[in-house]
């Protein structure tokens, strides 16, 4: 065989995108801090945001465009503003299409990725919480747990299907005693 023929087949990489996301909760435990940034061959881009914790009302949420393909796009760094005071939750651009059409698409790609991510932190940072609060706790107390804070996950995913195996035990398991009283926070916001 050919040599030349077998490196013509090959297959060339045309784009590469780099995204990383860092969340981190503030010393004042009521607040995170979300930094998405991304690079490809004609843009570098970033995002950061404040959130209040528990409630994920977006405080502050600041773009930089350090790269883009064309000065025009430097116009769009604050479509975003619109968002702010606005809880994020499943949907929180729906009907703003202020945001998307004096936008950018990176953007608003990099706004989704925070919220997406923001949402694992709580996650991790509700639990370590409850770990404190509840020693010894199960994974299905802690979700039954979540759930009465994020109903709205029920459902998102295979997992957490109400007819799933996870969710079944979920509902069947009793929490710690003492944790009714979250309960009651989760009622009131």
């Amino acid at each position: 065989m050919n040599k030349n023929k077998n490196t013509q087949n090959k297959e060339r990489r045309l784009y590469n995108r780099k995204k990383n996301t860092d969340v981190y909760l503030l010393p004042s435990g009521r607040q995170f801090r979300t930094v998405v940034e991304m690079q490809d061959g004609l843009h570098h881009m970033r995002l950061d945001m404040i959130v209040n914790q528990p409630s994920l009302r977006i405080k502050e949420i600041n773009c930089e465009m350090p790269g883009v393909p064309d000065a025009i796009c430097r116009k769009a760094q604050d479509c975003l503003a619109p968002l702010v005071g606005k809880r994020v939750v499943p949907g929180i651009m729906h009907g703003m299409d202020q945001v998307t059409r004096g936008g950018c698409t990176h953007l608003i790609n990099l706004f989704h990725e925070a919220c997406y991510n923001l949402i694992q932190a709580q996650g991790v940072a509700g639990k370590e919480d409850l770990q404190a609060l509840f020693p010894g706790i199960a994974e299905e107390q802690l979700y039954k747990i979540f759930f009465w804070f994020r109903p709205d996950m029920k459902n998102s995913c295979i997992r957490y299907n109400e007819d799933s195996p996870f969710l079944q035990r979920i509902q069947q398991i009793q929490v710690p005693e003492g944790a009714e009283k979250l309960r009651a926070i989760a009622k009131a916001k």
